[in-house]
C-alpha cells in the first residue's frame, strides 16, 4: 500500500552544525594531466610504438605489457572507435580546458588536507575518457593519484539517452557533481573501514556520516546534489521527513536487518513506491545524514572523532535527531 504524504513546508535558521564547518583550508595544488588528448591523438599506424613512448608518463593506464598484441589491439580498437570518438568530441566541447575543474578539485583536497594533514594525498590528476560506465565510478584514486572520466559530466548531453541511462542517475552528471565524487573517493581510499551490514538504523548512520564527511570536503554544495537527488526530489523528502520517519519508528522498521528493508532504504532506482512515486530512493541515506546533522550540532566532536567512531547505536541515540511531523 502507498503511503501518502501532505506537501508542507517550514523556513528554518541555519543549523549548528554549518558553524562548526566553517573552515579556512590553506590551498592544495594538484597537477593535471589530459590523457584523452593524448591517446586520441597518437599516429593509428604505429599504435603500438606510439603507445610505448607515452607508457612512463601515463603508466596509471598503461601498467600492462605493451608486447601484448591483444592489449594493444583492445586499446586500438577504443581510440579508434566511432563511439569513442564521438565522447572525445563532445568532452573537447564541454572542456576546451580545465579552468572550471582545476578550481573544484583543488578545492575538495584542501579541505581534506585540513582534517588530515598526515595523509599523502595524490599530487597529480589526469582526465580520460572510459565509455560512460555507471558501474564505474567516474573518479578513482590509484597508486594515489586521481582519475577523473570526464564523459561522465556532460550536463545532461543526449548521449545518456542514447545509451539507456536511466533518469535517476543522469541527475549525477552535471559537473556540479564533480566535487562530490571527488570527496567520496577520498572517504573510500582514505577512511572507509568495512563493517558487517546490521540493523537499518545502524546503516543509517554509516551512510549518513559518509555523506556529512562529503559535505565537510564540499560546505557549499546545495544538498539535492550531495546526495544524488533532483531538486524536486530533495524537496519532497524534506517537506515529508517528519512524516516518513514516524512511519518508519512506528512499523519499528528501524531496527529491521533484513535485505528487503535494506533495499527499501539503500536500494537505488526512481523512486520509493511504498511512501510515493515522488520519494526519492535511497531515503536512508537521507535519514542518515540529518541524523549525523543533528548529533554534530548537539555534541561536542570533530570531524576526525565522528568518523572514528564505531558504536554507531549511541550516534544514533546522542543525535537528539526528532524531525517535525
Amino acid at each position: 500500500m502507498c503511503i501518502v504524504f501532505a506537501m508542507t513546508s517550514c523556513q528554518e535558521d541555519e543549523p549548528a552544525y554549518k558553524a562548526k564547518l566553517n573552515v579556512k583550508p590553506e590551498p592544495y595544488d594538484l597537477q593535471f594531466d589530459r590523457y584523452e588528448e593524448v591517446l586520441f591523438n597518437l599516429d593509428t599506424a604505429d599504435f603500438q610504438h606510439e603507445l610505448m613512448k607515452i607508457q612512463d608518463r601515463y603508466r596509471v593506464f598503461l601498467s600492462g605489457d605493451l608486447n601484448n598484441l591483444a592489449a594493444v589491439k583492445y586499446l586500438k580498437d577504443f581510440a579508434t572507435d566511432s563511439y569513442s570518438l564521438s565522447l572525445y568530441e563532445k568532452v573537447k566541447t564541454a572542456f576546451p580546458d580545465l579552468k572550471e575543474v582545476e578550481p573544484m578539485v583543488e578545492e575538495v583536497l584542501a579541505y581534506f588536507h585540513h582534517y588530515y594533514p598526515e595523509i599523502e594525498l595524490p599530487k597529480k590528476a589526469f582526465t580520460c575518457i572510459i565509455g560512460i560506465n555507471a558501474d564505474e565510478p567516474p573518479v578513482q584514486i590509484i597508486d594515489n593519484q586521481l582519475v577523473i572520466s570526464l564523459d561522465w559530466y556532460l550536463n545532461g548531453d543526449e548521449v545518456y539517452d542514447q545509451i539507456g541511462m536511466p533518469k535517476y542517475i543522469q541527475v549525477r552528471t552535471g559537473i556540479a557533481t564533480l566535487a562530490r565524487d571527488v570527496a567520496e573517493q577520498l572517504y573510500m581510499n582514505y577512511l572507509y573501514e568495512w563493517r558487517k551490514q546490521g540493523q537499518i538504523v545502524g546503516e543509517m548512520v554509516f551512510y549518513g556520516r559518509r555523506n556529512f564527511f562529503v559535505e565537510a570536503m564540499c560546505p557549499e554544495m546545495p544538498d539535492s546534489i550531495l546526495l544524488g537527488y533532483s531538486q524536486e526530489q530533495w524537496e519532497w523528502a524534506t517537506e515529508n521527513e517528519g512524516q516518513m520517519w514516524a512511519d518508519i519508528v512506528g512499523s519499528r522498521r528501524l531496527y529491521d536487518s533484513g535485505l528487503d528493508a535494506y533495499m527499501m532504504f539503500f536500494g537505488d532506482g526512481p523512486f520509493t513506491q511504498v511512501y510515493s512515486y515522488e520519494a526519492p530512493s535511497r531515503l536512508g541515506e537521507f535519514f542518515g545524514l540529518n541524523i549525523i546533522r543533528s548529533y554534530f550540532s548537539n555534541n561536542e566532536i570533530t570531524l576526525q572523532n565522528l568518523m572514528q567512531r564505531k558504536d554507531l547505536q549511541d550516534i544514533f541515540q546522542d543525535s537528539g535527531y526528532k524531525p517535525k511531523k
